[in-house]
């Protein structure tokens, strides 16, 4: 058992040259199976497409250098093996001329430099890496005993059984045919009802009508599936630390629909690269974007969410490589690919077609959930047609009352904060003086943002929640249903020239556009207890109770919207010579209970402060 662990375990290189060593005398030497190897496990690492470390100018990775006349002759000569200079080099004694080098650690066999040797006696026929190869339809074989064959593959199976000189197995009885099928297939034995259905039916196309019915079958997805999602990287979970659940069941679904309904490759392919980026995109579409998104995510409080970013992007790219391009392209993150064709610059090139955004989570809707929300909004749509219908004169009132309505705001002043550097959750301050909070959420905290001003008077301050710019229907919250909630809002004040005389700023009272009635929410903490926690109108960020919180929730269909909040002062700040105003976010409303797995603080949000009398 020892002995056959260690053939098991045997890299894939060292298995096809064992393989090709095995070769007979008479069988023609393959390049991508017999020669490649050689030359990749033993010449690329000074002659291959890493140009950093190439020597003396020399490609033994294509075929028009290896090939090439290098001023009077060439590394390999098809049909010549006394003036191909590479097999004299690899057969030479002398160790100054010997390849490859003492120093680096490589040898070859003389099995190995047989059949290079061999390979060139041939032609030296060249083929590329399967991964850069249209496929082409092969004709078929010629065989001894063609009536055996029953299909195409049967053929390609019997040309090589002859070659071996090997006869085919006895056909398998019916039970174990329909058996193996059903295994493959679906995943699962079948059943007693469809064995004997088979046994029955003495038709000739009986074995077809199993196979048609296993196809068909949902269960054809879900096996079949699972090597997909395998190569998409899909769990349900994050994987690091906490390890929390993650709820993306949708994509898995959507891969086992795809396979069940035969979509096209080319469409499985481009739904899952591009899909958020085609025309209209459908809900099912974004939820095939999936395939870059399943990277595992980290948590932690102290890590920095660029870096994990940057973690998920490089993962995205070995996705692709090995699931779509069949090809692993690791190595060039770092340096260009020793043993492949693919260069540092062609990595990053095809990098920078991913790394163009952060990435929100979308809300997805079931097909009854869908069909609930076209209901409503067909109803919207008629409501608002009667509207217009009764009240023509309507948009023109609307027009007027929202041109009455910005004539009465006072002149704001959009101030650009120092960041939070308290840990945990990160912010970015973006060109607009907005700040995007990303990374780790912690359930409970206060973040403070500083910000000097000229501004002599200063009579309140305005929180406004913005969308996500990278998801225009995502956010103000951080929830995935664009939801959030502000515990209390604070701030403190000092002069411009006495920066430590800070004071705090009785807030004497608070309006926004979105104060929905109270709301209890059930929660749940990690030592299991359960404490109180409420969110209704605006007034509860003020109230000094950390149980009671501001929520923009107002009802279905109304979460991604920007919202507004202004807190007056009941004295003005008033310093000659300007202030620095200290706003403190606290947020202790995170996770609302361990079932909806929530992160329900602020996603964007910008300070701006006025000195108008009534703000």
């Amino acid at each position: 058992m020892p002995r056959l662990t260690r053939v098991v375990a045997l890299p894939a290189v060292l298995v096809l040259l064992l393989a090709a060593a095995s070769l007979r005398a008479d069988e023609k030497v393959d390049f991508t199976r017999d020669i490649r190897p050689i030359l990749s496990n033993a010449c690329f690492q000074c002659h291959g497409p890493d140009e950093g470390t190439r020597e003396a100018d020399l490609r033994l990775d294509r075929q028009d250098a290896a090939f090439g006349d290098r001023g009077g002759y060439s590394a390999f000569v098809p049909g010549k093996p006394d003036a191909s200079e590479a097999l004299r080099r690899m057969m030479a004694d002398d160790p100054d001329e010997r390849m490859p080098p003492a120093d680096s650690g490589k040898k070859l066999t003389a099995g190995q430099i047989e059949l290079v040797k061999r390979w060139i006696e041939q032609g030296a026929d060249w083929s590329e890496h399967w991964a850069f190869v249209a496929p082409v339809r092969l004709d078929l074989p010629r065989v001894e005993r063609a009536g055996w064959a029953r299909n195409p593959l049967d053929t390609f199976v019997l040309a090589r059984l002859e070659r071996e000189r090997l006869s085919p197995s006895s056909e398998a009885d019916r039970v174990t045919l329909l058996r193996r099928a059903s295994l493959d297939l679906v995943g699962l034995p079948p059943e007693i009802e469809d064995l004997d259905e088979f046994l029955a039916d003495d038709s000739p196309a009986a074995f077809e009508k199993q196979l048609d019915r296993l196809l068909a079958s949902a269960h054809y997805g879900e096996r079949w599936g699972r090597h997909w999602l395998d190569a998409a990287r899909y769990a349900d979970s994050d994987g690091f630390e906490k390890d929390k659940p993650r709820w993306v069941w949708f994509y898995r679904d959507w891969v086992v629909r795809a396979l069940n309904r035969d979509l096209p490759y080319d469409r499985f392919v481009i739904e899952q690269i591009a899909g958020d980026l085609l025309p209209d995109a459908d809900q099912d579409q974004l939820v095939a974007t999936g395939f870059l998104r399943n990277s595992m995510i980290n948590e932690e409080g102290g890590v920095d969410p660029e870096q994990f970013r940057m973690e998920a992007m490089f993962d995205r790219m070995d996705a692709i490589g090995k699931g779509i391009l069949g090809l692993t392209i690791q190595c060039a993150q770092c340096h260009s690919h020793k043993y492949d064709p693919v260069t540092q610059a062609d990595y990053y090139r095809m990098f920078a077609f991913l790394n163009n955004a952060h990435e929100g989570s979308i809300a997805a809707y079931t097909p009854d959930e869908q069909m609930r929300q076209a209901d409503l909004f067909r109803r919207i749509t008629g409501i608002e047609a009667d509207l217009r219908h009764r009240h023509p004169d309507w948009p023109e009132r609307m027009a007027a009352w929202e041109e009455q309505v910005r004539g009465d705001q006072p002149e704001w002043t959009i101030v650009r904060p120092q960041l939070d550097t308290s840990g945990g959750q990160k912010h970015y301050l973006l060109e607009d003086g907005s700040i995007l909070a990303q990374g780790y959420a912690p359930t409970k905290h206060t973040t403070e943002f500083e910000i000097r001003t000229d501004m002599e008077h200063i009579t309140a301050a305005r929180l406004e929640l913005l969308n996500d710019p990278n998801l225009p229907l995502g956010g103000p919250g951080r929830s995935i249903f664009g939801l959030c909630a502000l515990t209390e809002f604070h701030v403190v004040a000092a002069p411009a020239d006495r920066p430590h005389e800070k004071q705090e700023v009785k807030i004497v009272s608070a309006t926004a556009d979105a104060n929905p009635p109270e709301q209890e929410l059930a929660s749940v903490f990690s030592d299991n207890s359960k404490r109180r926690r409420v969110t209704g109108p605006v007034e509860y960020a003020i109230d000094r109770k950390d149980e009671t919180a501001w929520s923009i929730d107002v009802g279905p269909g109304r979460s991604n919207v920007p919202r507004k909040a202004v807190f007056a002062f009941e004295k003005p700040v008033a310093f000659p010579g300007g202030a620095v105003l200290t706003f403190k976010l606290a947020q202790n409303h995170g996770g609302w209970n361990s079932d909806d797995n929530q992160n329900n603080n602020l996603g964007r949000f910008r300070f701006s402060i006025t000195g108008a009398e009534r703000p």
